[in-house]
């Protein structure tokens, strides 16, 4: 499998170097970028990409407004979100679909790097797994399950081996492709941690 992939980030310097680790990665084709949101929609209808990675903050526009835009077209690509704030970002109930990850940007070239080999990853192709749930990393599966079970970050943290701001940073990103945080996002974790088990059992 080979995705054709769309860089969207206003930062030159930034973007240069996301687009050379990227084209590292085999089975992945970075056939355009742009730095604005109108720049953005005119590329992606241009060259039709299997995968757009969106920073939200552009100049002329709101990435969110992006992925609205192209998720009425035919084919729409699957999106890898870019965020400086990953804790406050809400992805909208429509466009959870799309969204394949949420990276933060401080920490973008190593997760970036494991998001895309794992789309690569013909296995989690086969998985089934297409909801927002689904998408998360091992990790930050291990992460959600404790979550559903009440544990704070702290006690995560022992449970796992991992310090606190790992645990945070994981719990950041979990919010993110969720779609919800707080008490709706624990909830959530324990709903899914009951279907598990009732799975297993």
């Amino acid at each position: 499998m080979v995705l054709r992939c769309v860089v969207v980030e206003d930062q030159v310097m930034f973007l240069q170097l996301l687009v050379a680790m990227l084209r590292t990665l085999p089975g992945l084709e970075v056939v355009g970028t742009a730095q604005g949101a109108a720049e953005a929609l005119a590329v992606c209808g241009d060259l039709q990409p299997d995968l757009l990675i969106l920073d939200l903050a552009l100049p002329d526009g709101d990435g969110v407004a992006v992925m609205a835009a192209l998720a009425e077209r035919e084919h729409p690509p699957r999106v890898i979100v870019l965020s400086g704030q990953v804790s406050s970002f809400l992805c909208p109930r429509q466009l959870r679909p799309h969204v394949q990850a949420v990276v933060d940007k401080t920490r973008a070239y190593d997760d970036l790097r494991s998001e895309v080999q794992r789309l690569l990853d013909p296995r989690f192709e086969d998985s089934g797994e297409a909801d927002a749930r689904g998408r998360l990393t091992v990790r930050e599966r291990q992460v959600f399950a404790l979550i559903g079970k009440g544990c704070t970050n702290r006690v995560i943290a022992e449970q796992l081996g991992l310090s606190l701001r790992t645990v945070e940073t994981h719990r950041k990103n979990i919010t993110g492709k969720v779609g919800a945080k707080g008490g709706e996002l624990v909830r959530l974790a324990a709903l899914d941690l009951q279907m598990t088990l009732d799975r297993v059992d």
